[in-house]
């Protein structure tokens, strides 16, 4: 491939980004006296200096005064070079999506020079995995290697190699990463490059752990452990002692042996030492904050606090949030154990607003192209809400009470919208953020549930139009999920009542704590904001003995308080879009029930129809641009992944995705009458897929709709025809809900011999606004 082509096939990177990133972060643009010869070259190297001694803002700094002093269109390789430097401080900041912006700049410049692009190209592919957009790395890391044995380059085909591990292990291919890694540690051996061959040695053990075998990640990492004796002191070589030190704590942690854990303080103090040595105060912290962790672990708190803290200070002359979260979270939890709740609360609080911070820039791991912000990032939420409510439990003052518990819930809140916001992969959570309405304000007869699973127990908060009530239930976490699979899978068996006990049990933990105060206060309409499991069930369908939870209660449920703008359903003219597929397409079944669906919809509402050979996606795109819809219903194969990026709508000449769709509606969110409903009649999501049904959850926001109505499972069958149009009919009644219209079509349904089991009607989810 030529350097031409090559350069116009990178990828367009987080489109509107890559001016904005640099003119803003860099300076790009403003006055400043320019560089020649000597002094230009001191600049560049003491930008050198400053990121081998940790000090990145700076080294940017230096980096950005040499880059304005380039000539643009005669100097084009040292720009390029001087932006391989900035996204390296980019990447260390953790500013990911900033790094591979700044990459793909600087290969652009660099596409006539092989052996520069081929470098380049491969820290491009690293940034890109690290922002979980694995196939664009997999492109840019292959090039990589192709470059590098084209132009003989052992050093930069050995990094990209150990970038292709990282990448095949990220995708859990995990004996192709081995090899990978493999080829790195022999290519940095014969390249003469220890610290690299120390971190392919590195990654490598951390794959064999994690793949059960330990033998053979304690044997890689005492290779790791060798090559890294007698690195020169550098910001790299510390970060290389840092690395070997977390995992011999990993490999401690899995089979404890004396042998690991004082490899683990060797590595971690002989970081100290360097960092401390070349004026290193990011790797110091790290190092003190890591050594806080081993004592931790090994139960010496007091002397885990004295490191911890030490390591707070230096991230604190260093303003530097990305530390100061994780060493004030191990602070919270280190006082926690020393019995102070008080001062562990402090520093939780601390930890969270420092995260929250840096919410859209810090690094994530990602597993299968999966973010997993639940398991990296929200127990630091979850612990902080612990605390609070034990002290809402333990406090006797009703203010002080409504406090901790409106404290805990808006902390979980807070988890909530950046799961919802990792999920998807972009901000489009914040987009709502106002047309926020404070709940306690949203109906009489309306009770909003929340609730938190812990380890130990669950708490319900359970909020009314004047106060929150807080309910303990002595339930351990794992039970209660266990409870809800089991539920979820015998709910789809529509020729058996399995399901009842589950049903019953599970009343008698989410709903029957605060069952008396429903009755006393005359509540109608049940919002729950479920979290993990409790997202892959329908809350209708669980039973008190008697009947089905819908048949007393209007439900609803949201993914999260402030995700959502609960406004009742106005009576105007609606514009409405009907679509939906009848003939099998693209490998998928035919939906014959559909046609009958969607001309009982179009009887009751109205509107366009695009059908079969008519709902492809140029005329879906022509009408949105077109019309201003209040109602879009879809009745197609929908398929929720816990990949956003293989979530889809059938169309009949392709797929809509969550981002296609989005782009469709949203222009609506400005209007003063935007998409009031978003209806899904034919989705699926496997049971057990908690983060699936976080997509199915999020649908309403990310598309940019009040509410939506789309189903856990699919059922074709016309079950679903007559509880879609049972449903609009009830929303033409005066002053209906959208949760009492569907709490009627499922009643009707209930009692209906042919499709009163829950797994006909109970599927369908009002998700959003309930009003």
């Amino acid at each position: 491939m030529d350097s031409k082509r090559r350069a116009n096939r990178l990828p367009v990177i987080f489109a509107g980004l890559a001016a904005a990133v640099l003119l803003l972060a860099l300076g790009i643009g403003n006055a400043a006296e320019p560089l020649s010869g000597a002094a230009l070259r001191e600049r560049v190297a003491a930008g050198d200096r400053l990121f081998q001694a940790g000090d990145f803002e700076r080294a940017l700094n230096e980096w950005d005064q040499a880059l304005k002093s380039y000539n643009p269109d005669t100097q084009r390789m040292e720009r390029s070079d001087v932006l391989s430097k900035i996204a390296d401080a980019f990447r260390a900041l953790g500013y990911t999506e900033r790094a591979a912006v700044t990459l793909q700049q600087a290969a652009q410049l660099s596409a006539s020079d092989d052996v520069r692009t081929a470098s380049i190209l491969s820290n491009l592919g690293s940034a890109l995995q690290a922002a979980g957009l694995l196939k664009e790395a997999r492109q840019q890391i292959d090039t990589s290697i192709v470059l590098a044995q084209k132009t003989g380059r052992r050093d930069i085909e050995a990094a990209a190699q150990n970038n292709r591990g990282n990448l095949l292990a990220a995708a859990n291919e995990n004996d192709a990463a081995i090899s990978a890694y493999q080829r790195s540690i022999d290519l940095a051996a014969q390249s003469g490059n220890s610290l690299l061959r120390s971190q392919a040695l590195v990654n490598a053990a951390r794959t064999a752990e994690r793949t059960g075998k330990p033998d053979q990640a304690v044997a890689l990492a005492q290779a790791a452990g060798e090559a890294a004796t007698g690195l020169p002191p550098s910001h790299d070589s510390a970060y290389a002692l840092i690395a070997g030190g977390q995992l011999y704590l990993r490999l401690q942690k899995a089979t404890p042996s004396q042998s690991l854990l004082d490899a683990a303080v060797r590595a971690l103090n002989g970081a100290l030492k360097m960092a401390r040595e070349i004026g290193d105060r990011r790797a110091e912290s790290y190092a003190l904050g890591y050594l806080g962790e081993l004592y931790e672990n090994e139960g010496r708190v007091a002397d885990a606090l004295d490191l911890t803290r030490r390591a707070t200070f230096d991230a604190q002359q260093l303003n530097a949030p990305e530390l100061l979260y994780r060493w004030n979270w191990q602070t919270g939890r280190l006082l926690r154990a020393q019995n102070d709740p008080d001062g562990a609360i402090a520093a939780y609080r601390q930890a969270v607003g420092q995260l929250q911070s840096i919410r859209n820039d810090v690094l994530v791991n990602y597993t299968s192209g999966r973010s997993s912000f639940r398991e990296v990032f929200a127990p630091l939420y979850f612990e902080l809400a612990d605390l609070l409510l034990q002290q809402g439990a333990n406090t006797k003052d009703p203010s002080r009470v409504q406090q901790a518990l409106v404290e805990a819930r808006d902390t979980i809140e807070r988890s909530k919208s950046a799961e919802l916001q990792d999920y998807f992969q972009d901000n489009c959570v914040t987009a709502l953020q106002s047309k926020i309405t404070q709940v306690e304000k949203v109906g009489a007869r309306t009770a909003v549930i929340y609730p938190i699973l812990l380890r130990d127990r669950l708490e319900l908060l359970v909020t009314f139009s004047d106060s929150m009530r807080q309910y303990r239930v002595a339930v351990d976490g794992a039970s209660l999920v266990e409870a809800v699979r089991n539920f979820r899978l015998r709910l789809e068996r529509r020729t058996s009542r399995e399901y009842l006990p589950l049903a019953q049990q599970l009343y008698g933990w989410l709903v029957k704590p605060f069952e008396p105060e429903l009755v006393s206060r005359k509540i109608d309409t049940l919002v729950f904001v479920p979290d993990g499991a409790l997202r892959t069930i329908p809350i209708s369908a669980l039973h008190d003995g008697k009947q089905y939870l819908i048949s007393r209660f209007a439900v609803a449920t949201t993914p999260g308080l402030t995700l959502v703008d609960p406004r009742p359903l106005e009576a105007h003219a609606s514009q409405v879009l009907l679509s939906g597929l009848t003939e099998p397409v693209q490998g998928f079944s035919g939906l014959p029930n559909v046609a009958a669906e969607l001309q009982a919809v179009q009887e009751i509402e109205g509107g366009t129809l695009l059908k079969d050979k008519d709902y492809v996606l140029r005329n879906v795109e022509q009408e949105f641009s077109q019309k201003s819809f209040t109602l879009v219903h879809i009745a197609s194969h929908g398929h929720f992944s816990s990949d956003p990026k293989q979530t889809f709508l059938l169309t009949y000449d392709g797929k809509l995705t969550m981002d296609g769709l989005e782009k469709l509606i949203a222009p609506s969110r400005y209007r003063d009458q935007p998409l009031e409903l978003l209806t899904l009649s034919a989705c699926q999501t496997a049971a057990g897929d908690d983060r699936a049904a976080l997509g199915l959850a999020g649908v309403a926001v990310k598309a940019g709709a009040r509410s939506a109505l789309a189903s856990l499972w699919f059922i074709n069958d016309q079950s679903s025809t007559l509880l879609i149009s049972d449903f609009y009919r009830y929303l033409k009644q005066p002053g209906m809900s959208k949760a009492k219209a569907l709490q009627q079509a499922q009643v009707k349904m209930i009692g209906d011999n042919r499709f009163g089991h829950p797994g006909y009607w109970s599927p369908f989810l009002l998700i959003g606004n309930w009003l």
